[in-house]
């Protein structure tokens, strides 16, 4: 084959995942519809997206499997984003809860938290990852301590942009549904 039947397959691949994703968002979309029906805002479950890598990666031949893992823990995250967006659409004063008794300055540059991660591959770089998803930048990171029994790590991290806007409360959500002991520390 030449370069431009290959790439000709290529664009019709694309075309072919592009529709298969918009699938696994509408049934991410249905998901999160029926959680919240149930009165259950647990988006993120560390046990079930292993098991689904585990599952997915059976059979993949070594030579592609990280780089196929990593798409499929991107498309994860991606479904997880999409379902906290809806989450926080759907449930009215959600995100209430997580600035309740702190002052919001009209037009903020920062947000500063603290939050506890679980010490396991990924776990900061999909908080990075996250992170950029949303639009935003982090100025700082700062890691503060290692769990006891090396299970989880906590950190200080500030992510530049208004929390007025409604992209930054979504992503506040996912980092506080993501995480342990999450707290906004100061808006700026």
């Amino acid at each position: 084959m030449s370069l431009d039947e290959i790439r000709v397959d290529i664009d019709r691949i694309d075309k072919e995942i592009r529709q298969l994703l918009m699938d696994r968002l509408d049934c991410s979309k249905r998901v999160v519809e029926s959680k919240v029906a149930d009165g259950n805002y647990t988006i993120y479950r560390a046990d079930r997206e292993k098991a689904i890598l585990e599952k997915l990666g059976a059979g993949i031949p070594e030579d592609r499997k990280a780089g196929y893992l990593a798409v499929v823990r991107k498309i994860t995250e991606t479904s997880r984003m999409y379902q906290y967006g809806k989450l926080y659409e759907m449930v009215d004063g959600i995100f209430d809860e997580l600035v309740a008794g702190i002052e919001i300055p009209a037009k903020a540059t920062s947000v500063t938290l603290e939050l506890t991660r679980p010490n396991i591959p990924n776990a900061m770089s999909s908080i990075l990852s996250m992170i950029g998803d949303y639009g935003y930048n982090m100025q700082r990171m700062e890691l503060l301590h290692y769990a006891d029994d090396n299970s989880a790590v906590t950190f200080e991290l500030t992510i530049l942009g208004d929390l007025n806007e409604e992209h930054m409360k979504k992503l506040m959500l996912q980092l506080s549904k993501e995480s342990s002991d999450f707290r906004i520390i100061r808006i700026v």
